[in-house]
């Protein structure tokens, strides 16, 4: 057993506090239906906590509060012998999520989840598209807008769907994202430029299944899907069928009641099945992910499928996707998450420097706060 530091970031008020707080428990467009009580990220993390306890482990949690000062005070005082890492960004930016383990690696403390260069990798997207084409797995076709007016020759055909191009969990999408003509495209993209600050993707939009593939341990687990119900907007349009921010996020929105999940995804044929998951496992070998990580894709009515993207820092509480995919794995919550921790104390030592460059670092930072106190 070791002692296990679950680090993580937040620094507003937790969104299902004010949910709570408000009393609602149920959407204000269809008062028939029930919004299902969500668990706050503290309350995840002491979950994960008490998991990890009953296995034996001594376990601390730190919230860093995106302070870098907070960070090092917790890794020298509780000197851990592995992190269990779920930090998604720092100083309130997703790109320096990956500057995080970097200093685990730095400080030879072993950690979970994905190293750095994939967690950067995996959220710049073209950069992404590119090495999974070079490995042979199938993206949509796209390009990229960084600023100014979209090319005038496009290869690509409508519907399109833009997005941004260094963000994740469906941040920047939304029931406008799938556009159908030139002019929406242009409208969108200036949007996109002008709110989000950062550069559009423009692909081709897939039509077919929402299906992702929660790997654990290097192999894929049973399918997950994201099937749409037909859903209308305020307006009495059609909702797109997209997994929007909306959708993911918040339980009172349409979005979020358009979708509903299937784990397994009994429907396929064996062949059809076993396909999906060797692409879900290609592409995240492609990306260089180690312990664990999800990959989203689209099946089309034809069979063909495509990578969307690759979440290597997919969200671990029990009611979402890859929890319900460990669950359909034959794994209860406990186990999974007993799991993860393993694959990085089983790399404890292998890169680590001696124990007396750990402690010299240890008794630097206590005589420098010994000065400042006095």
């Amino acid at each position: 057993m070791g002692r296990i530091l679950i680090l993580w970031n937040q620094i507003d008020d937790d969104v299902y506090e004010h949910y709570r707080r408000d009393g609602k428990t149920t959407p204000d467009w269809d008062p028939s239906l029930t919004v299902e009580p969500w668990e706050t990220v503290e309350e995840e993390m002491q979950l994960i906590q008490r998991a990890l306890e009953k296995a034996g482990h001594t376990v601390t949690i730190v919230n860093i509060r995106d302070s870098f000062a907070t960070l090092q005070d917790a890794l020298l005082k509780h000197k851990p012998d592995a992190i269990m890492n779920l930090v998604e960004f720092f100083r309130d930016d997703p790109e320096q999520e990956h500057h995080v383990p970097a200093v685990f690696e730095l400080m030879g403390i072993s950690y979970t989840g994905n190293r750095p260069l994939s967690l950067s990798l995996c959220q710049k997207k073209p950069q992404a598209k590119a090495v999974l084409a070079a490995h042979g797995v199938q993206t949509p076709k796209g390009f990229v807008i960084e600023s100014g007016k979209t090319p005038k020759l496009m290869e690509l055909r409508y519907p399109l769907i833009v997005k941004p191009a260094f963000d994740d969990a469906s941040g920047g999408i939304d029931a406008g994202s799938v556009v159908h003509d030139r002019a929406g495209l242009d409208a969108r993209v200036a949007h996109l430029l002008g709110e989000n600050r950062q550069a559009a993707l423009v692909e081709e939009y897939i039509e077919g299944r929402e299906i992702h593939c929660a790997i654990l341990d290097d192999q894929p687990l049973p399918l997950y899907e994201m099937a749409f119900k037909g859903g209308l907007d305020a307006q009495g349009q059609p909702l797109p069928r997209i997994i929007t921010y909306r959708a993911k996020w918040d339980p009172y929105s349409r979005d979020h009641h358009n979708v509903e999940s299937k784990c397994p995804v009994d429907d396929l044929s064996p062949e059809l099945t076993a396909k999906i998951q060797g692409i879900a496992l290609a592409a995240y070998q492609a990306l260089g992910c180690r312990d664990y990580a999800r990959v989203d894709m689209r099946v089309t009515p034809e069979g063909e499928v495509y990578v969307l993207e690759v979440n290597p820092n997919p969200d671990l509480a029990d009611s979402c996707a890859f929890a319900k995919s460990a669950e359909a794995a034959g794994r209860k919550y406990d186990q999974m998450i007993v799991e993860i921790v393993g694959l990085a104390l089983a790399r404890q030592g292998k890169h680590k420097p001696a124990a007396a460059g750990f402690d010299q670092l240890l008794n630097e930072y206590k005589a420098k706060k010994r000065s400042q106190q006095g």
